[in-house]
């Protein structure tokens, strides 16, 4: 161990440690206990080398001062006296980071891309030939499975949307959920009647999702039962990010960007998400479910550019034929993977994601015009947010408009603060870094998945205010312009 080769060994070792987790399925907690170990051995041998606790012994072959070792002395001409302990402190703090690169290096390295150059537009995506409906429903009941087919049923049949050979995406919440806690991702039950369903009528159903950098695919679909369950399904699981790709060109701020061909390909689109709290977006349902088909793991990019309007801009160019919002279990309070359950037995369907997340919004208790991608698609044109939604008609839920909400202001303020930070040069590797412990890691450890939620709503309630006393400040200044210009 030396400063000259602990780099390369902790960044050769990261991406050993993430190609073994990978070949096993190795729960991603084990992952990080590993490297937790790995950096701490390193850092502390290397410690007693640098304090000349120890020497750098090798029987018959050397036999040299810790410190001088660390520095390679004899080569480099450097001794410990001729370096600030400051820089030296540097240099380990950096160990975590270099086991990280390595790891991540080997992650991205191992997805096989296959990026076609054509450049794509709306009128190669399949799905948007089929007739489309406005029409939605709310179901509710103890049985999922029954909910899931009154839906379809109450909507024309699933002959409405699927016929005979079609292929079919369904887009499922998979990498943006949390294996241990419940509604949070898709209940396995309600995609399997959708799936039977599908191949009833002589069509292929594809259950897809794509990596996120602290979700891989493979590794949640596992943890959440998925991988079981395709064993004795006829759907076939999909990871978006090891399919074919192309260059798509999408309206706005998205510009051409890297998308999946399945969704060029595929008859009909349905996004089956689950009902839950975003505290970036308010609320993660139909559309935001559908931006998740992005198959590059770094999403940062997208927050740079403006998250709000990269969901919107998503659906407006592969708006799904069908949307089926889950809430037999939902999640509530500080989601998508903080979120705590909630035996809502509840499921929403339409032919139009805009109206099933404004529905859905309004069971939930968010004015959907405040959900601002869910507003921004409203006054396009591509569905009605303001549909009326008759509760009266449904059997009473305790949480019926009153679920633990974050709030949508103080998102806005952290996605404003977000794309102003990303603007700078590195910021996404830290960002990345910092959104797989954050979201992912400490939702799922067992020192932090208690304490996560808290610290949560603690940064939504500083936003908040934050957001608040930004708006007051706005008022001020308008307020004193205003008396200027009556005075002149």
């Amino acid at each position: 161990m030396s400063f000259l080769l602990d780099p390369p060994a902790l960044v050769l070792l990261g991406a050993v440690v993430y190609i073994f987790s990978r070949k096993v399925h190795l729960k991603r907690s084990y992952a990080i206990y590993a490297g937790v170990t790995i950096v701490a051995v390193f850092v502390v041998v290397s410690g007693l080398l640098y304090l000349d606790v120890i020497r750098w012994y090798i029987p018959g072959i050397i036999d040299m001062k810790g410190s001088e070792w660390m520095f390679h002395s004899n080569i480099t001409g450097i001794y410990k006296e001729d370096v600030h302990i400051g820089y030296v402190i540097f240099m380990f703090f950096l160990y975590p980071f270099w086991y990280y690169a390595g790891y991540v290096a080997a992650q991205y390295l191992s997805k096989k891309r296959q990026l076609e150059k054509k450049v794509y537009n709306t009128s190669h995506v399949k799905s948007r030939q089929k007739p489309r409906t406005d029409a939605f429903c709310i179901k509710r009941g103890a049985n999922p499975r029954e909910l899931l087919r009154e839906c379809i049923s109450d909507l024309g049949g699933i002959q409405t949307f699927v016929e005979k050979e079609d292929t079919v995406v369904i887009k499922v919440n998979i990498c943006g959920g949390n294996p241990y806690r419940p509604g949070s991702f898709t209940t396995i039950a309600v995609t399997d009647e959708l799936v039977k369903l599908i191949s009833d009528v002589g069509a292929t159903p594809i259950v897809v999702d794509a990596d996120m950098i602290w979700t891989e695919y493979w590794q949640v679909a596992s943890e959440e039962g998925y991988l079981t369950w395709a064993k004795r399904s006829p759907a076939e699981l999909k990871n978006l990010s090891e399919t074919k790709w192309a260059f798509f060109e999408f309206e706005g701020v998205l510009q051409n960007q890297i998308i999946s061909k399945e969704l060029l390909s595929a008859d009909v689109i349905i996004s089956l998400p689950t009902m839950k709290t975003h505290f970036l977006t308010g609320v993660t349902m139909g559309m935001k479910n559908m931006y998740g088909t992005l198959p590059e793991m770094d999403k940062a990019k997208f927050h740079k550019l403006g998250i709000e309007d990269t969901i919107f801009e998503v659906n407006r160019a592969f708006p799904p034929n069908l949307t089926i919002i889950d809430g037999s279990i939902g999640g509530e309070a500080i989601g998508p993977l903080s979120s705590e359950a909630v035996d809502f037995q509840t499921l929403v369907a339409s032919g139009n994601v805009v109206v099933a997340d404004a529905v859905a919004c309004k069971l939930m208790g968010f004015n959907p015009l405040d959900i601002v991608h869910i507003r921004k698609a409203h006054e396009a044109g591509l569905g009605d947010a303001e549909v009326d939604v008759d509760l009266k008609s449904l059997p009473p839920h305790e949480k019926d408009g009153c679920w633990v909400k974050p709030s949508v202001k103080a998102g806005q303020f952290y996605n404003e603060v977000m794309e102003t930070l990303l603007k700078y040069p590195l910021t996404e590797t830290f960002v990345n870094l910092l959104a797989d412990f954050m979201l992912y890691d400490a939702a799922t450890l067992p020192i932090f998945e208690d304490l996560t939620p808290e610290l949560l709503f603690v940064l939504n309630d500083i936003f908040d205010a934050l957001k608040l006393s930004g708006r007051i400040k706005r008022r001020k200044r308008i307020k004193s312009w205003m008396k200027k210009r009556m005075n002149h």
